[in-house]
């Protein structure tokens, strides 16, 4: 039985990482799993943990209703956790919001998708100064990369190479396209999808797949770091964003004995003026997929952070940046681009509305 509470943006903030809660604008009504009736908890945190997926949907995650997408291991997070039910994105998309989480400040609409300002006040550089120690582990590629420098002001920091068209490996020379080159984001030749192919080609296993390397570098750097000091500990993973390419396994459940093309990274487009009924259908399946791998290796960076022992004075915040349409309001994506043309389109509650959940955690 879940129990209604008022959240107020006040007590948010209080959960020790002040910057945190400007970049996601939580509303009431929240759901609380175990919350006592007419107890006012105490909200200091040793410790934080915050985990920001890129384009997860609020509907593709199964404790807020929707029963389109596996994902048991947020579900059994939620039956401990916050939920906040009107958590909406406020500056769009990926790298402004990056700039309002770790500024504290909103950056839409005066700040386009550029790096972090020199004079900017960051929560890690804050943090630090309180004797905190502050880590990110990363695999997104924009917000990271040379001259943007969102990394600046952690005492350490890991971003994982490879992500969509990074420049990381130069082999295989032309690999080959799993569908039309002209149904794909990016360019008409594909060749921002043949760099990411090229960057994959060496996977082996699950484990080598980005989101499962930056949960085990996350997982491994608490293991390493669990002597009794505070910490913030950022982890931001880029999936489940396009190119979806997760195990098959994954994908089958959803769109059981497909063996047409597979359109990977679709054109932010009218998806009937470039797709099929059923290889739409398709790019549903890959994205649910996506995002059931996602939740297998969050759940693998919570169980690391419950054996360590971490959940009586670690606060835990799951969210997302924006979601994505596919095929909702005739679209897929987040724009419409054609050519040198990019249109910005309405921001549906697809793509505004987001996940939010927050652990209930339990002071020593």
């Amino acid at each position: 039985m879940t129990e209604s509470l008022e959240t107020s943006r006040r007590d948010f903030l209080k959960l020790g990482a002040a910057g945190l809660g400007a970049s996601i604008m939580p509303t009431g009504p929240s759901r609380a799993a175990t919350a006592p009736a007419g107890k006012k908890e105490d909200l200091r945190v040793d410790n934080v943990i915050l985990i920001i997926t890129d384009t997860m949907r609020r509907d593709a995650v199964s404790c807020y209703g929707s029963q389109w997408i596996h994902t048991p291991h947020l579900e059994a997070f939620a039956q401990k956790a916050v939920i906040f039910d009107n958590a909406y994105l406020s500056s769009f998309p990926t790298v402004p919001l990056r700039n309002d989480i770790l500024t504290g400040r909103y950056t839409f609409t005066y700040k386009p998708w550029s790096p972090i300002d020199e004079d900017a006040v960051t929560l890690q550089e804050t943090l630090g100064k309180e004797g905190i120690v502050t880590s990110l582990v990363a695999d997104t590629p924009y917000p990271f990369a040379p001259g943007y420098n969102y990394q600046r002001g952690f005492a350490v920091w890991q971003v994982i190479r490879g992500q969509l068209n990074d420049p990381f490996r130069s082999a295989p020379r032309d690999p080959k396209l799993p569908c039309a080159a002209n149904t794909l984001y990016g360019d008409p030749e594909g060749e921002r999808t043949k760099q990411y192919l090229r960057n994959v080609a060496h996977r082996q296993r699950e484990e080598d797949y980005f989101v499962a390397q930056t949960m085990i570098t996350a997982a491994d750097w608490l293991e390493e770091n669990h002597d009794g000091r505070r910490f913030f500990l950022y982890v931001d993973t880029y999936d489940p964003h396009e190119p979806w390419d997760p195990p098959h396994y994954y994908v089958e459940p959803y769109d059981p004995g497909y063996n047409g093309e597979e359109v990977i990274a679709p054109r932010y487009d009218l998806w009937k003026e470039f797709l099929t009924e059923r290889e739409h259908q398709h790019c549903r399946a890959l994205y649910a997929g996506g995002v059931t791998m996602v939740d297998r290796w969050i759940g693998f960076l919570l169980d690391r952070i419950a054996t360590l022992d971490l959940l009586k004075n670690t606060a835990i915040i799951v969210t997302s940046d924006h979601g994505y349409y596919l095929g909702e309001h005739r679209y897929t994506g987040k724009t419409l681009q054609r050519g040198d043309l990019m249109q910005w389109l309405p921001l549906y509650g697809e793509i505004a509305r987001i996940p939010l959940l927050v652990s209930r955690y339990r002071n020593r």
